[in-house]
């Protein structure tokens, strides 16, 4: 074997442990980043709350094989380096990855708010040849609704049946582009399993004046204008109660 293939096997050994410990660390940055966001409660921002215990045990399997795989290669390292008289340990720069994943898991985004109606489009009333059926409201009590649910009744149910029933919707204040700045919207977001399929639902709101703030949450309780409101229903608020942000931001 001449001199130069034989300073070229400890470098292609080298060159596959880099590679080795690299390619796992990387899938350890992966994992502690989901890892935490599970603990922390944030992947609750961007997915439903029954796919916790599936990223919980994915992120958990995923970094115990990337440990493994450190150790491994670490351990074949130190066997070659003892038998050809190098000491080849483990790069150490590998470890600089985790750095961004653990920064990234200490500031995640937050979920779909206000910024987001720029580029969302609310569910709309539009023509429709039969109309669904939704159990009665209350006129004395205030029903308490969901957005989706009031929205459900006045795009496709009988908007006059909404005339005179006080009710209470939650979600984030915002303002489309298209009302008059007199106008705001109570909105919230519904996923079916991540915020790539989000859908929109909103209501106008009249009689009172928009919270100011960032991502600010409030409850509001009023009765439908049917002569005003158009695509969207407009709700003469009562009361407008600033109320902290829900575990659950999602429908």
């Amino acid at each position: 074997m001449t001199h130069e293939e034989n300073e070229a096997r400890p470098r292609t050994r080298l060159d596959e442990t880099m590679r080795a410990s690299l390619g796992a660390t990387a899938v350890l940055m992966l994992a502690t980043v989901v890892f935490s966001m599970v603990m922390t409660g944030a992947y609750l921002n961007y997915l439903q709350a029954w796919l916790g215990p599936y990223l919980l045990a994915a992120s958990i399997a995923c970094g115990v094989l990337a440990l493994w795989t450190l150790l491994e290669t670490a351990e074949q390292a130190g066997r070659r380096g003892a038998a050809d008289g190098h000491g080849h340990g483990v790069p150490k720069v590998g470890a600089l990855l985790l750095v961004p994943a653990l920064l990234f898991a200490m500031a995640v985004p937050s979920s779909l708010g206000a910024d987001a109606l720029r580029e969302a489009q609310p569910q709309q009333r539009v023509a429709a040849d039969e109309a669904l059926v939704f159990p009665p409201l209350d006129e004395e009590e205030v029903n308490e609704l969901s957005l989706q649910d009031y929205s459900d009744r006045y795009v496709f149910g009988h908007p006059e049946e909404l005339v005179g029933k006080p009710v209470r919707l939650l979600g984030f204040v915002g303002r489309l582009s298209t009302l008059p700045e007199e106008q705001w919207t109570v909105n919230r977001f519904r996923i079916f399993c991540c915020v790539a399929d989000s859908t929109l639902f909103a209501a106008v709101v009249t009689g009172a004046p928009m919270p100011e703030g960032r991502d600010v949450w409030v409850e509001v309780e009023g009765v439908i204008d049917l002569a005003a409101s158009d695509r969207l229903p407009v709700i003469v608020a009562t009361d407008v109660e600033v109320v902290a942000k829900p575990e659950e931001p999602y429908l």
